[in-house]
């Protein structure tokens, strides 16, 4: 994908690739370790998730304000203040003596998550030739997908055998390692990535285009975390036996990840056919799990689909946003950081209302209703997901909006 490439720019794409899997690897750790911290604090497990939940909301609400106010500091520099709070926050959790003291750490790694995942795409723009940038995106925001796939078991794994403060203290160690690998390997950028270059100020048209953006990726997420979050439920409705779930998640996780690779075939040639294509294949695949045509590993199967077609969608969305020229390309990410996290939680919020007051039967319908919202957005903003996107107009974009 990247053979043209200096050796230089493509380390620092992989160390990028490597920031964003620590970065979800630190924000899901508490899922896998869950039962582990209920019972060192007494606690139930809702209790646990709460550490979850907040951090999911200090990155909705800070991701935008954090991005603006650090709008003039060196990318670089950005990247290794939020890798060292990866760093103090998953210590402060490993050896918090108290609950109150692990939701301290964890909302500081909130920040350092809204800080980061915000800057990542802008940055990975910057090193590849413009032609190259929603492939960039793509590959950069893999990381992120293997987090969910291998970091999460792995600190599961972890603390099974060796207990979750000696899990929290290995991600901390990875985060650390990673600080140090991006200190000597990540080439800096020449001006703060994304930052408009002199006065700019964005036409009405870009500003309603980039609105419907983020809308869109709202949508997304929201349809995507009502079913999702709930999906061990909904399997095990289907027939998966449960000692057999957690193979089906790693299975759907490791196949999710073709449609990062998927995208990257489309996203800087055909953003609206690649963009409604794979919103398409997630309501279809959703759908399917509506009924009773497609009983225990078929359903695996058919979510091993969806969650290809949703990874799919990120990187479509992400260079959108930049696309719009309404904002520089940090502030684009910020915004599109903040809107998934909406979307996670009100995802999770709303599935888990329907699940108690109607069961597993009413989230798929849901879901699609909200999917299909999502690509009626994304018809509507034409400017972010032109048919055709030919490469003078990601040259033109890249004047508009990055350094």
């Amino acid at each position: 994908m990247f053979g043209s490439l200096s050796v230089s720019t493509r380390i620092g794409l992989v160390a990028l690739c490597a920031a964003t899997f620590t970065a979800i690897t630190s924000e899901m750790a508490p899922v896998a370790l869950m039962l582990e911290m209920a019972r060192t604090f007494h606690t139930s497990t809702g209790h646990i998730g709460l550490a979850v939940t907040a951090y999911a909301l200090i990155v909705a609400v800070a991701a935008v304000p954090l991005t603006v106010l650090t709008a003039r500091v060196e990318r670089k520099l950005l990247i290794l203040v939020a890798l060292a709070g990866y760093v103090l926050s998953n210590l402060i959790a490993a050896f918090a003596p108290t609950f109150a003291v692990l939701c301290l750490g964890r909302t500081l790694g909130g920040g350092a998550h809204a800080l980061l995942m915000s800057i990542v795409s802008a940055y990975a723009a910057h090193l590849v030739p413009k032609k190259l940038t929603g492939r960039a995106i793509s590959f950069v925001f893999g990381g992120a997908s293997m987090g969910g796939v291998l970091g999460v078991p792995g600190a599961a794994a972890l603390g099974h055998f060796a207990g979750w403060r000696i899990a929290m203290m290995v991600v901390a160690g990875l985060a650390a390692f990673l600080t140090v690998l991006i200190a000597v390997c990540l080439p800096p950028v020449v001006k703060p990535a994304g930052r408009p270059s002199g006065p700019y100020k964005a036409p009405r048209e870009a500003v309603r285009a980039f609105g419907w953006v983020v809308a869109a990726n709202a949508m997304f997420f929201l349809a995507h975390n009502v079913v999702y979050t709930y999906i061990a439920p909904v399997l095990m409705a289907h027939g998966l036996p449960e000692q057999s779930v957690s193979l089906a998640l790693l299975i759907i996780g490791v196949l999710g990840l073709s449609g990062l690779w998927a995208s990257g075939l489309m996203v800087d040639r055909c953003p609206r056919v690649g963009m409604l294509g794979a919103g398409v294949v997630m309501a279809c695949a959703i759908a399917l799990l509506g009924g009773t045509l497609v009983p225990g590993w078929g359903s695996v199967a058919v979510v091993c689909l969806w969650c290809a077609a949703y990874a799919c969608i990120i990187p479509f969305i992400m260079s959108g946003a930049i696309r719009t020229r309404a904002t520089s390309a940090d502030t684009a990410g910020a915004a599109v950081n903040s809107t998934s996290n909406i979307g996670i939680l009100l995802g999770s919020a709303l599935g888990g209302q329907l699940l108690s007051a109607s069961g597993v039967a009413v989230l798929v319908p849901v879901s699609v209703a909200l999917c299909c919202v999502a690509m009626l957005v994304v018809v509507l903003s034409g400017n972010a997901f032109p048919v055709r996107l030919a490469e003078h107009e990601d040259e033109e974009a890249a004047e508009q909006v990055c350094s």
